[in-house]
């Protein structure tokens, strides 16, 4: 299997990426506007509670199925044995989770309202057929045959992106005035663009199953032994996932827990909007990650290669979750004027979005590195160790948020966050040394820090000359865009910046690279 093929992979499942991220930011500008600050943040608050259930009703299965499946991939039987044994255990999890995740909202503030528990009951069943696309997927992720999901991806995303657009100008637009069946009309439109989303799953679920039929019949299957080993097999991963999303999670819970009731939807809202920028980013390393998986797995107990492989994913990994961190924290406010409304900037209590932000950026950096050991300790079979790892790590987030709330709100969230992160970096890496005595490559480091660092000089400097020239008023071409059309001046501003940053660092990385011998 040729690096080549993981690279082309990775690349489909990019583009997907690209191609929602783009769909996403017209996304969140029209959520932000249609729905109040409070609106928005009950709708973040649906998610970050459902995603908990996610993770604990994945177990980790996909990447051991991956895994597993690359094992046997020249016996089609096994593979589709395999593939339908999981599809069958993880609709049954999705369907539990529905109902327990309905059952414990019914008594926790903030989620025990009737629209939050239908709400709630909308997101689960988007959460299962999110699941069985999973399951789905790690067929073809095993055959590196993805290509196919940026088509599905991108047209589940396009079906919500109308969805919501009929929802906002065709079904219920403002005001709000008005009831139906027990429910406020604005409470009826945030449902509807629950539904929107649930509608968008349904899309790329069943495209993907159809185009897998095509390389391998899947069908729902009962094995129940099989499905016993799987579970016990993962279930020490399953719960390590589930600590590690915890801690990306958890804050949004505690914040509207701990916060005064009057402004908690409020203050999630402000903080969410951060966070879901920093959620759909960290996919991509995800999708290199289980790209580079195959290789990884067959690579252990070849220590060259295996090192080979390491160096060059993190080369990878470090520049991109790098440059990513260095440029969402320069252009923050930037980027948050672009895709939200002005309530996003104004502070409750001392804290806006940007402070959130600026800090909750360098998370890129230190999940993609973190995230590369933690597939080094899965590719080796000792995925066990991670669920030790998540775990004390989640109790010192914990603690954080309870510590750091109450004196700096949302602010101090983002700080729990990037503690922990970097907590996760030293403690993976400490874990895989007797696997791969990796030490993190000091001259490729060096190189990337060097080329980043220029790259943050450009874009400080073109920063300037915008600001300070009214440079950017040249670039559209009048003073009436820059007062009538502010998303184009933004835009422009954060295209002008993009390519002060993006040039150089793409060519130093590149002859980083090529004098690695990449």
């Amino acid at each position: 299997m040729a690096t080549r093929s993981v690279y082309s992979n990775a690349i489909a499942q990019i583009a997907g990426k690209v191609a929602t991220a783009l769909i996403s930011i017209f996304l969140i500008k029209i959520l932000t506007n249609y729905l109040d600050v409070e609106g928005y943040g009950l709708y973040a608050k649906i998610y970050n509670y459902l995603s908990i259930f996610s993770v604990i009703a994945d177990l980790g299965l996909y990447t051991l199925s991956v895994r597993e499946m690359s094992k046997h991939l020249e016996r089609p039987d096994k593979v589709a044995h395999i593939a339908g044994t999981l599809l069958t255990l993880r609709t049954m999890l999705g369907v539990i989770i529905i109902f327990v995740s309905l059952g414990l909202a019914a008594f926790l503030p903030g989620y025990d309202s009737r629209v939050a528990l239908v709400g709630v009951l909308i997101a689960g069943i988007f959460t299962l057929f999110g699941l069985m696309n999973s399951a789905i997927l790690s067929v073809l992720q095993a055959y590196l045959k993805t290509e196919f999901s940026f088509v599905s991806v991108t047209v589940g995303k396009i079906a919500n992106f109308l969805a919501v657009l009929a929802v906002v100008w065709m079904v219920l637009p403002k005001p709000l005035e008005w009831l139906a069946g027990g429910f406020e009309k604005h409470d009826l439109a945030f449902l509807a663009i629950l539904g929107a989303g649930l509608l968008g799953n349904i899309v790329m679920t069943g495209m993907l199953y159809a185009y897998s039929r095509r390389i391998l019949p899947i069908r729902f299957f009962w094995d129940g032994p099989y499905i016993k080993q799987l579970l016990i097999e993962s279930l020490p991963y399953g719960l390590a996932l589930f600590f590690n999303v915890l801690f990306f999670k958890v804050d949004v819970v505690l914040l509207s827990l701990l916060e005064p009731p009057e402004i908690a939807d409020g203050v999630v809202a402000l903080y969410s909007l951060p966070m879901k920028i920093i959620e759909v980013g960290m996919m991509f390393g995800t999708v290199f990650l289980n790209s580079m998986l195959p290789l990884l797995t067959q690579s252990v107990g070849d220590s060259a290669k295996l090192m080979k492989l390491v160096r060059k994913s993190y080369g990878i990994l470090l520049f991109f979750g790098g440059a990513t961190a260095l440029f969402l924290a320069i252009k923050s406010e930037m980027i948050l004027r672009l895709i939200a409304n002005e309530q996003y900037l104004v502070p409750i209590g001392k804290y806006d979005s940007v402070d959130a932000l600026q800090i909750v950026s360098f998370v890129f950096f230190l999940f993609f590195t973190s995230s590369l050991f933690n597939y080094l300790l899965i590719a080796s079979g000792k995925q066990g160790r991670l669920l030790w790892i998540n775990g004390a790590i989640a109790i010192v987030n914990i603690v954080g948020n309870f510590l750091l709330i109450p004196h700096y709100s949302f602010v101090g969230s983002a700080w729990a966050t990037v503690v922990s992160q970097v907590l996760l970096v030293l403690c993976t890496a400490v874990a895989t040394r007797d696997v791969i005595k990796f030490d993190f490559s000091p001259k490729m480091t060096a190189g990337v820090v060097g080329v980043l660092a220029v790259s943050a000089a450009c874009l400080f400097g073109t920063s300037w000359w915008i600001a300070q020239s009214g440079g950017w008023v040249a670039i559209l071409g009048g003073l009436w865009i820059r007062e009538h059309v502010k998303w184009l001046s933004i835009a422009a501003d954060l295209g002008a910046s993009s390519v002060a940053f993006g040039v150089p660092a793409l060519l130093g990385f590149w002859k980083l690279q090529k004098g690695a011998g990449g």
